[in-house]
């Protein structure tokens, strides 16, 4: 039994890390201690893909990107039009996709996952209505889940016990054939005449990068989630191209759509890329895109930051002015909102209130950060910062909204240096956030807030941005 067991703990192969250093790895699960002993973020043992520019310079194909597969020995079949090669046959899946281990999956995907994934988990959460339907449809979608499935229960057990190296092999088992299928569908997806098919393949392709990029959040593979990031961009960006003059977006694509784009949104508020590029023609819907308004604010503040920052005269910063009269409608649209979703409990219908309120001043904090010159906006932060701390205090399900607290805490706690109290009741509330959803980037981000509370620095109206800026190292983690 115990020789049966320890064959499980390493993996079959050297990591790719390892590899390029040329040096024995030891295989550990779910990551080497040779990369983990020199800080480097171990790439795990399964396939990874890169995306690279596309295949055509001319025709709707133009500039477009593809998945290639890194282990690949003939890197470029992928991205030659006219190679003649033969591609293997599109899998179809299982024979019997609904066998006893994929119902569990499926089961805890819509039990406990959609749960965590949805801004409101209700009757109309579209992690259910819209993605489980198409894991039904389409086998690599169905694979992308049960791989996120299997990951996600991994955190249930310790690395000692025999169900974590079980459900880590499933994870690096489905994640593999969704890696090894990828290049496949997109490849004939775009060599494939528009059509209805043609459009239900991307509809297929862009839940299953998605589905990637929450899966490599799971296991805090920095690294690959921020490449699935880019790869919903090109696909979004063909789809738009090729198929959407010819078939209008309908819920389930307007879904996925948003779906990049707040997660881009968010990832953006801590890349600091010159060229801060978010697809934003998003089109937003109530019971798709709750807090959607907020998002798109996030986007301009983000967006005039970077430009600021570059010195660019020539472009028109936003106005905070301009800004708070977005928010103060944001709020607004939400609370109306609010009378109309449905939810499990009253209780749950007065905490969305609440939380609509630390999203509220979660955005003017962040919004006067940014674009107040004036010593006078202090005040009114530091009266936001407090309004958080009350409405947190209100929460009567922190449970049902857990997966909603990152961002406002985050910034909240920003404006805690020299505020032990304040410190504390931030730090317990993401741990609690942690203990309830799950720990994704959560963790980094509250090491950075442990971090700059204690920065040895005079002025204490230092910026959490100019310090993430010039701390890649700390500063790099997702706000979700």
């Amino acid at each position: 039994m115990a020789t049966g067991t320890s064959s499980l703990t390493v993996a079959s192969k050297d990591c790719p890390k390892c590899k390029s250093r040329r040096i024995q790895c030891d295989r550990t699960l779910p990551g080497c201690r040779k990369c983990s002993r020199r800080n480097y973020e171990c790439p795990g043992y399964g396939l990874i893909l890169r995306w690279k520019p596309g295949l055509s310079s001319r025709g709707r194909l133009a500039g477009r990107d593809v998945p290639v597969d890194d282990n690949s020995s003939d890197r470029t079949s992928l991205t030659r039009q006219n190679d003649g090669m033969a591609l293997t046959p599109v899998d179809h899946g299982p024979s019997s996709p609904f066998d006893i281990l994929s119902c569990q999956l499926l089961h805890h995907f819509d039990q406990h996952i959609a749960t965590k994934l949805a801004w409101v988990d209700g009757p109309e959460n579209p992690w259910r209505h819209i993605i489980l339907p198409l894991s039904h449809a389409s086998p690599i979608v169905r694979y992308s889940l049960l791989a996120m499935s299997s990951e996600d229960l991994t955190h249930k057990y310790t690395i000692d016990r025999p169900y974590f190296h079980r459900l880590k092999a499933s994870s690096l088992y489905y994640r593999d054939k969704v890696l090894s299928l990828l290049p496949q569908h997109l490849d004939r997806l775009l060599k494939a005449p528009v059509s209805f098919d043609c459009a239900n393949q991307a509809r297929f392709v862009l839940a299953t990068v998605l589905l990637l990029y929450n899966l490599e959040l799971l296991a805090a593979k920095t690294t690959q989630w921020r490449l699935h990031i880019h790869g919903a961009r090109a696909i979004i960006q063909w789809k738009l191209h090729a198929i959407g003059l010819h078939r209008p977006p309908d819920v389930a694509d307007n879904f996925l759509r948003y779906e990049y784009y707040f997660t881009a949104v968010f990832n953006g508020l801590t890349t600091f890329d010159a060229a801060y590029d978010v697809i934003d023609d998003i089109p937003i819907n109530d019971k798709i895109a709750v807090f959607g308004d907020f998002v798109r604010i996030m986007h301009s503040v983000t967006r005039a930051e970077r430009i600021k920052f570059s010195g660019n005269s020539l472009i028109r910063v936003t106005r905070v002015e301009d800004i708070v009269g977005e928010i103060e409608t944001a709020r607004g649209r939400a609370l109306q909102l609010n009378q109309t979703m449905r939810f499990h409990s009253p209780d749950a219908r007065d905490d969305f209130e609440h939380l609509t309120h630390m999203y509220y001043h979660a955005s003017l904090i962040y919004s006067h950060r940014v674009l107040s010159d004036s010593t006078g906006s202090h005040d009114l932060i530091r009266e936001s910062r407090d309004a958080i701390l009350d409405h947190l205090s209100h929460l009567m399900e922190r449970a049902y909204f857990a997966h909603d607290l990152v961002w406002p805490l985050f910034v909240c706690g920003t404006e805690c240096r020299g505020c032990p109290d304040h410190q504390d009741t931030i730090e317990r509330a993401l741990l609690g956030v942690i203990r309830l959803s799950g720990s994704l980037d959560r963790r980094r981000v509250l090491s950075f807030l442990r971090m700059f509370w204690h920065l040895d620095c005079v002025d204490r109206a230092v910026s959490w941005i100019e310090v993430a800026r010039s701390r890649p190292a700390d500063g790099s983690f997702m706000i979700i």
